[in-house]
């Protein structure tokens, strides 16, 4: 699986364009093309402006393949030019995964942080314990999905996708 994140920072005037941008593109994709195998966008609640792309492909051949194809090169265009600056791509690692994603899931999560770097095996290790734990223990919870910086291997990202509130 090949992974990256987006992070766009958009303009004040241009955030309601660009949401309405991204929920009519994800569908487009979702019926048009085999890649990305997820694509999910995300907003930060206490600064609206910041508007995130995570997306797993295959592989990075089918990433290509897919920037290379004229609508979604025309998507990225016209979001670039939502953005205050441009907009930093990011590498990452799948570390492990629950997917079993359902539409109208209104709780999502998203952490980001870093690690020393003599703590990543047993960070890892951690990881992954926990992720199979939940997976056997926690139904309710609908993604769990850890990553890790491919430049930056101190760095993590976890998404989480709950049923509700309560399951949070």
């Amino acid at each position: 699986m090949y992974s990256l994140t987006c992070h766009c920072i958009l303009h004040d005037e241009k955030i309601q364009d660009a949401l309405n941008h991204t929920l009519n593109w994800i569908p487009q994709v979702r019926d048009e093309y085999d890649e990305p195998k997820y694509y999910e966008a995300f907003t930060d609640v206490e600064n609206p402006n910041i508007l995130t792309y995570f997306m797993t492909f295959s592989n990075q051949d089918e990433e290509k393949r897919i920037a290379s194809i004229l609508e979604p090169r025309k998507f990225g265009e016209e979001l670039y030019k939502m953005c205050a600056k441009e907009p930093t791509w990011v590498e990452h690692y799948l570390i492990n995964s629950i997917r079993n994603s359902k539409p109208g899931s209104q709780i999502h999560t998203r952490v980001e942080y870093k690690v020393k770097s003599e703590a990543i095996p047993d960070v890892l290790k951690q990881i992954v314990n926990y992720i199979d734990t939940v997976r056997n223990k926690e139904p309710d919870i609908r993604v769990y999905e850890s990553y890790q910086n491919k430049d930056d291997p101190t760095k993590f990202i976890h998404l989480a996708e709950f049923k509700d509130k309560e399951t949070e």
